[in-house]
């Protein structure tokens, strides 16, 4: 996998044209394929998830750190979770389907003879969508964490909007906004790295093509949870002022 990423950083740096065309055609077919479901699973999470904490910050008077404590968490770790769940589950699964499938009736080997190459064809276009979705989709997960979580405040503690609002802005920073967008465009590159080396190396008819995009998903999902480790405590060790409450 690692090697696979540095051949399409290679091949994306040292001709960084010809491909452009192909990564808004993929994104476009995606996004319009996959936004329902991902909006669906996104906004259903994180409603549930509101909700039960906002019952237990009722339960112990802490209604009012509802805003600023559960949201920066939500954006730094959990809406970053289920983004990278939703993104794994649908995108992932179909980009393994596609590069598997090709492998499987054996298209990859017939580009190759025809002098074509397969990761500059394939995995360039589909690494730069997927994580150029994942950054974009991170953007309407914090405005659908920011509604739910005000609907929950209000609806189990009757926290008023202004007080709920009030103390979220004062804590949000920029540092934070963009911190959840380079931790995005870094697990879309994951998840398309790991999907597509499952494709390439699929093999053994519709089973062993289901079987690799079963495991794209599974490894994905870890990969996104081992990646967290380092990537938040590299965060908050540059910038320990964000984990202030104010």
């Amino acid at each position: 996998m690692a090697r696979l990423l540095a051949k399409v950083v290679w091949s994306a740096v040292r001709h960084p044209r010809g491909y452009w065309g192909a990564v808004a055609e993929d994104m476009h077919r995606t996004i319009k394929q996959a936004w329902l479901p991902l909006t669906v699973a996104i906004a259903a999470f994180t409603v549930f998830t509101a909700m039960v904490a906002m019952m237990f910050f009722a339960m112990v008077g802490g209604q009012q750190l509802f805003g600023p404590m559960m949201y920066l968490q939500s954006v730094r770790t959990f809406t970053v979770w289920v983004n990278a769940i939703a993104v794994a589950g649908i995108v992932g699964a179909a980009l393994t389907a596609d590069i598997g499938s090709r492998k499987v009736r054996e298209e990859l080997d017939a580009m190759e003879v025809m002098g074509v190459d397969p990761v500059r064809d394939l995995a360039v276009p589909r690494v730069i969508s997927l994580t150029l979705i994942t950054v974009i989709l991170s953007i309407p997960s914090i405005l659908i964490t920011t509604v739910a979580m005000q609907w929950s405040a209000d609806y189990v503690a009757h926290l008023p909007t202004g007080a709920f609002y009030s103390n979220l802005f004062v804590n949000l920073t920029t540092t934070d906004l963009i911190g959840l967008l380079v931790n995005s465009a870094l697990i879309g590159l994951l998840i398309a790295t790991v999907c597509c080396y499952k494709g390439f190396n699929a093999g053994g008819g519709a089973i062993g093509l289901g079987r690799a995009v079963n495991q794209a998903v599974v490894a994905s999902v870890v990969g996104v949870f081992v990646l967290q480790l380092p990537y938040q405590a590299i965060f908050l060790g540059l910038f320990p002022e964000v984990g202030a409450w104010k």
